[in-house]
């Protein structure tokens, strides 16, 4: 029994614990997770040195939603142009002092040489305002040589950009060019950009491969459908939320959304919600939307995966002939039963035995557009007398932990309820499917295979249904509240 335990153990820790480098794969932006449109156009930016982000609390972040200043643009397009900062002695510009800030004075020096920037007077190059969009054309396309006056020529194909717009020929070459598609038609050049825009655009014009798809341009119209309601409330899980005006990351934002804030949801499609936000339709990433129903089943509709741990060649935490993998896939198949009893969409990462790996089963989750995501475990330990329930979310690079929190308090506290299991608590850990899932996510072990008591409830079909019900309605709950 002793040497079942200790190996028991052994196996648990390298699961849980962290002694995995794949469970702890390295991210080079806390705010930037895998699944954000410029994630790879962020890190291929940041591995040619063009950005470092900021280091904060021990973090490095991003900060993907502030707007780019016309200094940051100025640093990003040289070095993506591949030229290399002046030496200044004297600045060209008054609120630029060349002694204090030597590195900002000698790239907006090398942008100013280049005729990249507009809006230049009073000899002030006004550093920390926000570039607009229609200065951003000119900047891209003059750094990065894109030939804009065979593009002059050609008809727009935004229908806020007429023939005469100042910026016209730089536009159209970035549209012409796979580097922008615009919003609905329209290009808003008066609009900011944010960090994330701006990098899309750098790389686009820094590599091929991160290039649009060019569509043919048969005239455009502006219009504004008037947006339609229906019984699905967005309620923002973050704050910051951008509205877009199309569903892309790179598209202009109409307003911003906080946590508690909430929209009419009129459509959802892959990642990206339809809403009506202040009378006009706009576009809201849905893993920072929680998703209520206003009749009906709470869960009707909601995108569900279950995580079902280990499986296959991995049995996770064994007693005897108990195994980990089996009890867990018991109690998922159950509480998919229930959600889907009640209209919820629900998928597992593994159905039978098998053995997803723990980027299987995040891509698994974002495949389908997950959430929510629950990982069902059973623990161990070396000390027969440790038992009881607990529930794990992210600590690390999950803008949603507010949430996970909420949904992890949610089920833990019905299993220990109804399972009359002792309370170990909600706690934060990095485990790589929560921390790795940005949609609201949790990890519950149920109760522990090493000690008497909780086994005898494990390995019953009664208390497996208990266990699933207790899942299930911790999941309603959180829709509920």
């Amino acid at each position: 029994m002793k040497k079942w335990i200790i190996a028991t153990s052994i196996f648990f820790l390298a699961w849980m614990g962290g002694v995995s480098t794949e469970a702890f794969s390295s991210q080079r932006f806390a705010d930037v997770p895998s699944t954000h449109e410029a994630y790879q156009h962020i890190n291929y930016l940041a591995d040619k040195g063009i950005i470092k982000g900021y280091n904060e609390n021990g973090l490095q972040l991003f900060k993907l939603n502030n707007p780019v200043t016309r200094g940051q643009a100025a640093k990003m397009v040289v070095l993506g142009a591949d030229y290399q900062p002046l030496k200044v002695a004297q600045s060209s510009f008054v609120d630029i002092n060349p002694k204090t800030e030597p590195e900002l004075s000698g790239f907006v020096e090398r942008a100013a040489s280049l005729g990249l920037f507009d809006n230049i007077s009073d000899k002030r190059f006004n550093p920390n305002v926000p570039l607009t969009r229609g200065e951003m054309s000119k900047v891209i396309a003059t750094a990065f040589k894109l030939d804009v006056n065979r593009y002059a020529s050609y008809p727009s194909p935004f229908c806020d950009i007429s023939t005469s717009y100042p910026y016209f020929k730089y536009i159209n070459a970035l549209y012409y060019n796979g580097l922008s598609q615009g919003s609905n038609g329209k290009f808003n050049p008066n609009n900011h950009l944010t960090r994330s825009q701006f990098a899309l655009f750098v790389a686009r014009a820094m590599d091929a491969k991160f290039r649009l798809a060019v569509k043919s341009v048969n005239g455009q119209s502006c219009s504004n459908p008037s947006p339609g309601k229906t019984e699905t409330i967005g309620r923002a899980t973050v704050n910051g939320l951008n509205v877009r005006s199309a569903a892309n990351a790179s598209s202009s934002i109409l307003g911003i959304l906080n946590r508690g804030d909430e929209v009419n949801v009129l459509s959802i499609n892959g990642w990206w919600a339809k809403v009506n936000y202040k009378g006009s339709i706009g576009y809201v990433h849905k893993t920072y939307l929680k998703l209520i129903n206003q009749s009906g089943s709470v869960v009707k509709n909601r995108i569900i995966v279950l995580d079902p741990g280990h499986g296959g060649k991995d049995s996770g935490a064994v007693n005897g002939s108990y195994a980990e993998k089996r009890i867990a896939l018991s109690v998922a198949s159950l509480v998919k039963e229930k959600l889907e009893k009640d209209g919820a969409i629900v998928y597992m990462t593994r159905e039978g035995d098998t053995y997803p790996t723990l980027k299987e089963r995040v891509d698994f989750a974002h495949q389908k557009y997950a959430e929510i995501f629950v990982s069902i475990h059973v623990n161990a330990s070396a000390s027969a007398s440790a038992k009881g329930t607990e529930t794990y979310y992210s600590i690390t690079a999950n803008e949603n932990e507010l949430e996970d929190k909420v949904l992890a308090t949610n089920i833990n506290n019905e299993i220990v309820k109804q399972a009359n299991m002792v309370n170990r608590g909600v706690k934060r850990e990095d485990f790589y499917v929560i921390r790795h899932s940005v949609f609201p996510s949790v990890l519950v072990e149920l109760g522990f295979i090493s000690n008497n008591e909780d086994l005898s409830k494990l390995v019953n079909s009664n208390y497996q249904a208990i266990f699933a019900n207790a899942i299930y309605q911790g999941i309603v709950n959180y829709y509920k509240n």
